[in-house]
C-alpha cells in the first residue's frame, strides 16, 4: 500500500490520520519516508481510517451534486 499516494489523494495530512487512526504522526511519516515499519493493527487501523475519510467525501460529493441545480442554495424547490 502507497500510504502517502492514498494520503494525498484524499487530501489527509499526516496530523489528521494519526488523529484519524490513533497511530502517531511521527510512525506514519517514518513509514511513507521507508524509515519504519507499522504494525498490522496500526495498518488496519490506518486503512478504516482511509475507508470512512473517503465515505465521508463521497457524502460530501453527493449532497453537492444533490443541490447543485438549487439557486440560491437552499431555495425551495
Amino acid at each position: 500500500m502507497n500510504l502517502r499516494a492514498h494520503r494525498n489523494a484524499l487530501r489527509i495530512s499526516q496530523s489528521r490520520l494519526a488523529r484519524l487512526s490513533g497511530v502517531s504522526r511521527f510512525k506514519i511519516c517514518t513509514y511513507e519516508l521507508g524509515d519504519g515499519a507499522l504494525t498490522d493493527a496500526e495498518l488496519a487501523r490506518i486503512h478504516e481510517a482511509l475507508q470512512a475519510e473517503a465515505e465521508r467525501l463521497r457524502q460530501i460529493s453527493n449532497q453537492f451534486r444533490a443541490r447543485a441545480g438549487e439557486w440560491p442554495p437552499g431555495a425551495p424547490g
